[in-house]
């Protein structure tokens, strides 16, 4: 008797969805100044991850230059596009005809310039699953009583098996940044 394994899909896991992978320690967090990536991410403008660790070997004293205000969800670090850029993924394990969303954690920086705020959308598959909004920071700055907010997107249905890039893409630039973390996607039930 031969028997056959089932041949079922990974569920869609996104890599490094808290940004805690890589510790930067060149201020003020820029991708550019810390390696000139973060793991599992593509990127498109000014990105990075704060906070800033004084000493990377033994995370201590962080600096916040983009993660002004609010309490970090996930880990000790979220990842920042300032101004007009993107932070992209390719997704894998997407079963035809399954429904998805993504869920996140969004803020933004306060800069001492609470009114003047960035503006972001999301992506999957090239479908649009969060519109583009306004993001206003969560509390004042260097305040972190308060979480960020949390987003679920969209139901997403795929076409086809396989994989989709998941993209956060900011439309806004002056002198502002949206901080993202605790990236998911989640699969619905019928």
């Amino acid at each position: 008797m031969i028997l056959l394994a089932s041949m079922a899909l990974a569920e869609p896991k996104v890599a490094n969805p808290s940004f805690e992978t890589d510790r930067f320690g060149k201020w003020p967090g820029y991708v550019g100044h810390n390696g000139h990536k973060i793991t599992g991410w593509t990127f498109t403008g000014s990105v990075g991850i704060n906070p800033v660790w004084n000493d990377t070997a033994k995370p201590a004293g962080p600096r916040h230059a983009f993660s002004d205000n609010a309490r970090v969800p996930h880990g000790r670090q979220v990842a920042f596009i300032q101004n007009v850029g993107a932070l992209k993924q390719s997704v894998a394990g997407f079963e035809k005809g399954k429904r998805y969303r993504v869920v996140y954690c969004e803020n933004a920086r306060h800069n001492n310039a609470a009114t003047r705020n960035p503006r972001l959308k999301v992506t999957l598959g090239g479908e649009v699953v969060v519109s583009e909004h306004r993001i206003e920071p969560v509390e004042r700055i260097d305040r972190r009583t308060l979480p960020y907010n949390l987003v679920e997107s969209a139901v997403f249905t795929a076409p086809r098996d396989g994989a989709f890039e998941l993209v956060f893409a900011t439309s806004f630039g002056d002198r502002v940044a949206v901080l993202i973390d605790h990236v998911r996607i989640v699969p619905i039930e019928r």
